[in-house]
This record gives C-alpha cells, sequence and structure tokens, in this order.
C-alpha cells in the first residue's frame, strides 16, 4: 500500500539539523522582547506552515512579506546599536525551514538545468569553508585551543569575539540565503500565471510600504524608524534604513512599471500608482547613488521598451483595437499626471529641491565637478580593502572579516575611518573577505546573469507583453550592478533578496533558454567535481595557515599591542573610594606582573551566598591561552572584601591575563527589583604588587 507520507530521510535528517541550528540563532539573535515576538512570531509561523503546505504559498507570503517587516524592531526601541539578527533574514529562515518540510514530505522539486549553478555551487561552498574556518578563529580556535569562548578584543577598535563571530554569521547568511532564495525560486516557478501572481504580492507589498513612508513624510518621520535615518532626516518606511529603501526604490521601479506594460486590468493601475510614489519618495530617502541608480534603469527600460515596440510594429503585432487601447490608457496617464504637476507644482518643486536625497544630489555633482565625489572612500575604505587582497590573494582575511580587519589595517597605515560597516563596494567586499578566487566566481556569477538577460530576451518575441516584465526586471539588475559599486547592503538582507527575485524572475521568463545549451552535457561532471574538491581543499588549508598564524587572534594582539580586557563590566567606587569592576560569568585583564606577589581583593554579593556558596577559579594565562596556570579555586561564603595573595616569582616582568571564572551570577534586577540588569559575578578590586 502507499504511504499518505512518503517521508524522505534526507531531508527529515537535515530539517532537524537544521532546525536545532535554527533554534540556538533565534535564542542567540532574535531580541526576546515580548511585544515585538508576539507581532513576530505569528508572520514566521504562517510563512512556515505556508511553504510546508504548498511551497507556492509560501513565496507569494515571502515576497509580499520581506519588504515589510525590516523596521519592525524600531517600534520596541530595538534599534541599530543593539546587535540583532535583520527581521528578513529571520523571515527567511522560517521560509526555508518550510521550503525542507515540504521536500521531505513531497516529490522532488522541477529540474532545472543552467550553467549559473557551477560558479554559485562553488561559490557557496567557498562561503561555508571560510565561513567556519573564521568563527574558529575568532573563537581562538575552541575547543582545540581554548577552554571557551571568551569575548577577547578581535582588533584595535575593540570589537569582542561575539561581535566578531556575528559578523561571520550574518555575513555568510547574507550570501547564502539569497542564493538559496534564488535556487528555490528558479525551481519553483514554472508558468506565467505564477509570475503574475508574483508580481501582485510585490506590488502589494512594495505599496503598503510606500504608503508607510508616506505617513512618515507627512506626519511623523520618527515612526518606524531608527535614530540614524531620524537624525539624518531619512525615511527608511519599512526597511533597514533611508538607504535601504532608496536600493529598493532603484531597483525595483522599472519591474512593476514593466509589470504595468506587460499585465492588463486593476494591476496595471496599481502598478503605475506604486511607480509614481517610488518617483517621489525617492528623493526623501537620502540615497543619491539611489537615485542615479533609478534614472538609470528607467533609462534603460525606456531605451528597450521603445525598441520592443518599434519591432512589435514591423511585425504588426497589434490589431487596430489593441493600439487605439494602448494610446489612450497612455493618453489620459500622462493627462492626469500633468493635471496633477501643474496643480501641485510649487509644493511638490518646493518638497524635492528641500529633500535630503536633491541636497546630497547637488554635492555630489559639485563633487564630481571637482573630482573628488569618491575621495573619502578611496582613501579610506577600498583604500584598506586593498592591502588585504594583496596580503591574502587566495582567501582573503575571511567572510564577514572586513569589518573586523579594517580598524587593523588603519592602524597600521595610520588612516583615519568611522565604524563602517564594509566595504562600501562589493567588489573590493568580494575580494578582500574571499580572495581573488571567490571574486573570480562572483564575477561568473554576474556574467552568467548577464548571459540570461540575452537569452530571456531573445526567447520572448516582440509582441509578448511579458517582455516589457523581463526589461524591467533587467533593467533594476544592471541598476543593482551599478549601486554596489558605492555600496555593498551587506546588512540589508531585504535588498539581497529583491536582487536575486530580480534575477529568478529573469530566469523563470526565459525558462528554456540556457538549459538547451546545457542539452547532452553533464552540469557537474567529474572532472568539475575533483577540480572544485581540490579547490576548495587548498584555499581551505591556506587559510586556516593564515587564521592560526598572521590573522590569528594571538598575532593581531601582540601586533598591534592589544590589551585584552574581557568579561568586566565599567570601574566604579566603593564609598571608601575603593575601585573596582564586576565580572560576568567570567573575566579577564591584562597585566604586567611587577614584584614576585600579587594581591586580588575580591567581594561576591549574592543574596543568597550564606546558603549557596560562590566558587571561583582564578588562572594566570601566558603565551594567548596556550598555558593557563589555576592559581587559586575559593569558596566565598560572605559578602564581604577579601584580599587574596599569590606568589608569582616566575612571572615578573612578563605580561599575562589574569583570569577570572565564577560558578553562578545573579541579577539584582530580577532578584531585589534594583535598576541593575547586569548578571554580577564577583567584584575585583585594584590589583596590586608586593615584595615577599
Amino acid at each position: 500500500m502507499k504511504k499518505a507520507f512518503p517521508i524522505k530521510p534526507f531531508f527529515l535528517f537535515l530539517l532537524v539539523l537544521y532546525g536545532i541550528m535554527l533554534y540556538f540563532f533565534y535564542v542567540k539573535y532574535v531580541p526576546l522582547v515580548k511585544p515585538f515576538q508576539s507581532i513576530l512570531l505569528p508572520v514566521l509561523f504562517f510563512v512556515f506552515v505556508f511553504a510546508a503546505v504548498e511551497i507556492k504559498w509560501g513565496i507569494l507570503l515571502f515576497i509580499f512579506t520581506f519588504p515589510l517587516i525590516n523596521n519592525l524592531p524600531y517600534f520596541f526601541n530595538i534599534y541599530e546599536n543593539i546587535p540583532h539578527a535583520p527581521t528578513a533574514l529571520v523571515l527567511f529562515l522560517f521560509f526555508f525551514m518550510g521550503w525542507l518540510v515540504h521536500c521531505a514530505l513531497n516529490k522532488k522539486p522541477n529540474a532545472f538545468r543552467h550553467p549559473i549553478f557551477r560558479p554559485l555551487v562553488l561559490f557557496s561552498l567557498l562561503v561555508l569553508v571560510s565561513a567556519v574556518i573564521t568563527f574558529f578563529r575568532y573563537a581562538n580556535f575552541f575547543p582545540f585551543f581554548a577552554d571557551s569562548i571568551y569575548e577577547l578584543q578581535t582588533n584595535a577598535y575593540g570589537v569582542s569575539a561575539g561581535g566578531a563571530i556575528m559578523s561571520v554569521v550574518f555575513n555568510s547568511l547574507n550570501y547564502l540565503t539569497g542564493i538559496v532564495f534564488f535556487f528555490i525560486l528558479v525551481k519553483t516557478v514554472n508558468s506565467r500565471e505564477f509570475i503574475r501572481k508574483i508580481l501582485v504580492v510585490l506590488c502589494a507589498g512594495t505599496f503598503l510600504s510606500l504608503l508607510f513612508g508616506m505617513y512618515q513624510h507627512f506626519k511623523d518621520m520618527k515612526f518606524g524608524n531608527n535614530p540614524i535615518s531620524i537624525n539624518g532626516g531619512l525615511i527608511n518606511a519599512t526597511f533597514k534604513d533611508g538607504l535601504s529603501f532608496g536600493a529598493y526604490i532603484a531597483i525595483m521601479t522599472s519591474l512593476i512599471l514593466g509589470a504595468a506594460f506587460g499585465l492588463k486590468g486593476f494591476m496595471r493601475i496599481v502598478s503605475l500608482l506604486v511607480v509614481i510614489l517610488s518617483l517621489y519618495m525617492i528623493f526623501f530617502t537620502g540615497s543619491k547613488s539611489g537615485l542615479f541608480c533609478l534614472l538609470l534603469s528607467l533609462l534603460v527600460f525606456m531605451v528597450f521598451s521603445i525598441r520592443k515596440t518599434y519591432n512589435s510594429r514591423k511585425i504588426k503585432a497589434y490589431s487596430f483595437k489593441q493600439i487605439i487601447t494602448s494610446l489612450s490608457f497612455v493618453i489620459i496617464f500622462v493627462g492626469l499626471g500633468a493635471v496633477g504637476f501643474f496643480t501641485f507644482k510649487e509644493p511638490l518643486v518646493t518638497e524635492i529641491t528641500k529633500s535630503r536625497t536633491f541636497a546630497r544630489a547637488k554635492v555630489l555633482r559639485k563633487q564630481l565637478e571637482s573630482k573628488s565625489a569618491f575621495k573619502s572612500r578611496s582613501e579610506t575604505l577600498w583604500k584598506l580593502a586593498i592591502p588585504m587582497i594583496k596580503e591574502y590573494p587566495l582567501t582573503g582575511v575571511g567572510i564577514g572579516g572586513y569589518i573586523i580587519e579594517v580598524s587593523n589595517y588603519a592602524e597600521i597605515f595610520e588612516t583615519k575611518i568611522n565604524t563602517p560597516e564594509s566595504a562600501e563596494n562589493y567588489i573590493l567586499q568580494v575580494g578582500s573577505e574571499l580572495g581573488l578566487i571567490g571574486l573570480f566566481l562572483i564575477l561568473w556569477i554576474f556574467w552568467e546573469i548577464i548571459r540570461q538577460m540575452k537569452r530571456s530576451h531573445r526567447k520572448i518575441p516582440d509582441n509578448d507583453g511579458y517582455k516589457f516584465i523581463l526589461i524591467g526586471a533587467a533593467a533594476g539588475i544592471i541598476s543593482f550592478f551599478i549601486n554596489i559599486q558605492a555600496h555593498t547592503y551587506i546588512g540589508s538582507f531585504e535588498i539581497k533578496y529583491a536582487f536575486w527575485l530580480l534575477v529568478g524572475l529573469l530566469f523563470a521568463l526565459g525558462r528554456d533558454a540556457g538549459e538547451k545549451a546545457e542539452e547532452g552535457k553533464v552540469l557537474f561532471s567529474r572532472k568539475f567535481k575533483t577540480a572544485g574538491g581540490i579547490l576548495l581543499i587548498l584555499l581551505g588549508a591556506a587559510h586556516l595557515w593564515n587564521s592560526t598564524h598572521s590573522l590569528s587572534l594571538a598575532a593581531r594582539t601582540e601586533k598591534l599591542d592589544i590589551k585584552q580586557d574581557f568579561g568586566f563590566y565599567q570601574q566604579e567606587k566603593t564609598n571608601d573610594g575603593l575601585e573596582f569592576r564586576w565580572t560576568r560569568k567570567y573575566g579577564g585583564t591584562t597585566i604586567t606582573v611587577e614584584k614576585p606577589v600579587i594581591e586580588i581583593p575580591v567581594l561576591a554579593s549574592h543574596p543568597d551566598i550564606g546558603n549557596k556558596p560562590v566558587k571561583m577559579k582564578i588562572f594566570l594565562v601566558k603565551d594567548f591561552f596556550k598555558q593557563k596556570k589555576l592559581l587559586d579555586e575559593i569558596t566565598l561564603t560572605r559578602n564581604v572584601w577579601k584580599t587574596y595573595a599569590y606568589s608569582v616569582p616566575g612571572e615578573v616582568g612578563q605580561e599575562v591575563i589574569l583570569l577570572f571564572k565564577v560558578s553562578r551570577t545573579w541579577n539584582p534586577l530580577k532578584v531585589t527589583g534594583a535598576h541593575d540588569p547586569r548578571n554580577l559575578g564577583v567584584a575585583v578590586g585594584k590589583i596590586q604588587f608586593k615584595e615577599r
């Protein structure tokens, strides 16, 4: 008897493993704020269920939702300076889990063979290899060399190991989840009717986002906005920030304009309304590159649309009725636009000329005239990315490593920088983190996308309305390629999903084009697999060598003279003027042993210490955790200061790390109601030295 649900063991195993990882990711990186969770969790649940039941439903809900939830944390004071997972990323992770469930219970997805999968698979594996090694580097190779993951300082700016590991995780997922989304999309989209549904939900989501941005602009700019955008006078709508909102408009408007020309009925009116709102709101995002790329995408769309229309007329594709209908539509649209413009000309022009984007565009024009448009980036971020590529040409500094290493290179080259999120250039970002091989693979991927533009354009006849949609998608992709020369959007997951959505539609519209070129060929031949495997092993070995030598935390600490100080809260004073600091579960500080005896004042203030003593271990760490000596194991039973003295004659004159590990902490806010949310271990007073 045939099973109703033929569960596939491989997908079931993958699902269980992924579910465990997602749980720990969620607990670690998603703020567990109850009001925030009460809104986020239902959205995640529905995306997961829809994808699990019917993957097409999940895709539609994900496309509708991912532009709308990026500013959700800002309603609950979860701002940019509080590290947390971008909401669009969390949304995709639940969508992907639903896809795994669907695959475990149903037949395999439709086959789709295309040469772009070769560089995509190699690049994804390279990202995974780099991420694993870089993760262990910032964890000080726990559990191989260290006994725990300590919050060691990883660079001259003072970023802790936790922050560096988060950079590795998020940067890796920024690349990988976009590629996986594209893979799911091209495997699923198999009809024009489904493409139409995608465009409907995309327009609906974009329209709602624009309406929210209009409310911010005319009523309350602080509503659903983050402090950085508020201070800059920028509208973020439902996006991470104003620049991301501008980038989304720049790459999506041409596609929606294509839908206005390619589809019929009410959808045409909604699409045009979205385009009009986008053209207005771009001026209040503060993104001058977004404005430029939007104009570029519209120019590309116009040129190819005119060519398409001309070719259509040559082959007499349109009937007299169709021509009259189209002309009437255009006349009405232009007429209404002209009436609206001249009616509201003065306030509209005033609004635009006073906008932040317009002001930035004027500054950019002056910079272009003086040839200093990219001076700030070329002399700092770009300048510092190039030495990373030169020093580590094969592997780069590791995925997520640019933001960590840039301050180290700034210290070496004596260059002043702010606190960048990326290299502000996609090519340099990839080259600095993944080396020339990674750069080659990403350029290969871009080349395959460009080739597919030609194939899809040839496949769809000029008398087909869906060619407008294809032109709009291609124009948006070209806009993105230009935009990433000045930005990377490495933290804006919604922009990466928007880009891969455009690429997915490009491939879906020319579904047979590219596949036919591979007929009779093995997409992943034995030679390709062997060569790819050898390449990844060599690159992994090289990156591991660099990560255990010149890029290791020990080497960076020594070269940049970083004073490791971790696991402590800020310095305080007692009523008697005694200086001290609280530890967390552990605390470590770098000291230079001046005399043979070290004296350490310690206090534990746990309210229940009389019934439940606190145990503490004190270690003397040398050679960056390669040597660790236990000085003492203490049992604290009273809330009083006590000074402990230890003889360390062999370490006189040496620089060591004094490490404190506490058996348990306590939280004053939870226990006593005091306004102190910290988890306190023990208080350590001023360390002193004396002769025997």
